[in-house]
C-alpha cells in the first residue's frame, strides 16, 4: 500500500520503506527529494520501516520499524523497534523496543 511522505509541505506518494535525512539531503528509497528550506519536518502517512534524520522533526501517522534522530522531536504511533533521539522529545504510542533520548522527554 502506498505511503504519503511530506517534507515541509512537499508531498510524494511512494511505496518506500525508508526515509533518511543526512548531510542536508532527504532521501526516500534512494530518491533525493530535498526542498530548498532550512527547517525540515518529515511527515509520513502510512507504514514505513525506517526513518533516520540528522536534523529535523519526524511525525509518523502509521506503524514504523524504527526511528533515529540526532536533532529533532519525534511523534509517532506504534514502533516495532527502537526510538532514539539525541536532542529532542519522543512522543509515541506503543514502543516495542527501547526509547532513549539524551536531551529531551519521553512520553
Amino acid at each position: 500500500m502506498p505511503n504519503t511522505v511530506s517534507i515541509n509541505g512537499t508531498t510524494i506518494i511512494t511505496n518506500g520503506k525508508s526515509v533518511r535525512v543526512a548531510g542536508g539531503r532527504i532521501i526516500v528509497d534512494g530518491q533525493d527529494i530535498t526542498p530548498d528550506v532550512p527547517n525540515i519536518v518529515v511527515s509520513v502517512q502510512g507504514d514505513i520501516e525506517t526513518v533516520t534524520t540528522e536534523h529535523g522533526d519526524v511525525v509518523v501517522e502509521g506503524s514504523v520499524g524504527k526511528i533515529e534522530s540526532k536533532n529533532g522531536n519525534i511523534q509517532c504511533r506504534d514502533v516495532q523497534g527502537d526510538v532514539t533521539s539525541k536532542n529532542g522529545n519522543i512522543s509515541c504510542g506503543t514502543i516495542h523496543g527501547d526509547a532513549t533520548t539524551k536531551n529531551g522527554n519521553i512520553r
